[in-house]
């Protein structure tokens, strides 16, 4: 992998249980830690749903292999690089020798 591709500053973020202050559970976004990738936009498609113009863009982000990242983890763009959009994973995809993770994911309508 050549390092200069890793460019974009993600944050790494999973779905978890949270205390809020009375103490009850609350699901909320938790930071499991900051990667360096490279963000690649593959395609996009607009169409209506509910009789309102929806948009849905695929996002391939490559960074170095992480155990553990999964599907419906997120990846934020941190300041200053980027604006603070939000790419859902679909699928990360591992290569063969585990140096290389590409995360399939996709920004745009949330489900």
């Amino acid at each position: 992998m050549r390092i200069g591709r890793l460019r974009d500053r993600l944050s790494l973020q999973k779905r978890d249980e949270v205390r809020d202050d009375l103490g009850g559970i609350t699901h909320d976004w938790v930071e499991v830690t900051k990667v360096w990738a490279e963000v690649r936009g593959v395609s996009g498609r607009a169409y209506l749903s509910a009789s309102a113009e929806q948009g849905e863009v695929t996002i391939e982000v490559l960074m170095r292999y992480r155990p553990g990242v999964e599907a419906m983890m997120r990846l934020v763009h941190l300041p200053p690089s980027g604006n603070g959009e939000i790419y859902t994973i679909q699928a990360p995809l591992p290569d063969a020798k585990r140096r290389e993770l590409l995360c399939m994911c996709s920004t745009g309508v949330r489900k």
